[in-house]
């Protein structure tokens, strides 16, 4: 059985910066953003700090000193580094208020989303995928309002290019491509 998703419902969805026109965020020179204020109910990131690593470089510790916690692998290409960092966690170790950092060399380039995001969230990251020194794509999960958290519907995917621009490296969206995922009920495919 295929489930049906009505236009309806697609338009009930929430816009977010996935579903606009593409507009750079990131500016020429900008600092790492302060980490945003995460609420207090929201349990201690402490209790999670098997998931937290030490900062190993200067990308990192700016990243530190701008009050994010580092979380997950860095991917490099050459020159060209990924950091990701959060402010918090929800009750599974999630992290919320997260951000990916983009350095080229000790360089900030630019943030991989225009706002910090929570996991389980349309926009949330799902792989990011840094394919040379100068370009990569990340790929957003993308929630319908019937989306149970677990299992997001749709993916976006979006390309990034690192260009110099007056000695300073700058990461710029490029492209946008989304597309919905078809619901099958594997139970019911046999009846073809």
């Amino acid at each position: 059985m295929i489930e049906i998703i009505s236009k309806k419902e697609i338009e009930q969805k929430t816009k977010i910066w996935l579903d606009n026109e593409l507009n750079n965020w990131n500016d020429l020179g900008k600092m790492i953003p302060n980490a945003p204020k995460i609420d207090a109910e929201l349990p201690n990131i402490d209790r999670c700090k098997d998931q937290l690593r030490e900062a190993t470089n200067p990308q990192e510790r700016s990243i530190i000193k701008a009050g994010w916690e580092l979380f997950g692998p860095q991917q490099t290409y050459n020159e060209t580094t990924v950091i990701t960092a959060m402010t918090g966690v929800d009750g599974m170790c999630r992290p919320l208020g997260y951000q990916a950092f983009v350095f080229v060399g000790e360089q900030f380039a630019g943030t991989l989303s225009p706002q910090p995001m929570n996991s389980r969230t349309d926009g949330d990251i799902s792989r990011i995928f840094l394919t040379s020194s100068s370009s990569l794509f990340v790929e957003y999960k993308r929630y319908n309002n019937s989306d149970p958290l677990c299992c997001a519907s749709g993916m976006s995917r979006v390309l990034f290019n690192i260009e110099p621009k007056n000695a300073k490296p700058l990461l710029i969206p490029v492209e946008v491509v989304s597309e919905e995922e078809k619901i099958v009920d594997s139970i019911n495919i046999k009846n073809r």
